[in-house]
């Protein structure tokens, strides 16, 4: 069954404005897990299940991120079909750039 992965976006000013909201699936295949982001086609891969899901989590964010660096982010999620939701800013401002969820699986 898929997880749905909340990956949250923080402007400059470490405060959240955006989730974008992301599936990721896992198999396994020869005696590894494959982890997938359905919506980006991130992959990632390990011996076992826990590891795939913090790799493919890593993946994403890097991938977000540099994608956030390189060009307009919000147009190639727009492309891709991505939702984004727009939230409001929290009391504990953080570093800037995307960022998977604490608790999304």
């Amino acid at each position: 069954m898929p997880d749905m992965v909340a990956v949250i976006h923080r402007n400059g000013q470490g405060s959240p404005d955006y989730v974008v909201l992301l599936t990721f699936e896992y198999r396994e295949e020869a005696g590894s897990w494959v982890g997938v982001c359905a919506e980006l086609g991130t992959s990632a891969f390990s011996d076992n299940l826990e590891q795939a899901k913090l790799e493919l989590r890593e993946a994403v964010e890097l991938q977000l991120n540099e994608l956030e660096r390189l060009t307009q982010v919000q147009d190639y999620l727009s492309e891709n079909q991505v939702p984004v939701v727009p939230i409001g800013p929290d009391p504990s401002p953080q570093a800037a750039g995307f960022a998977v969820a604490a608790d999304s699986r």
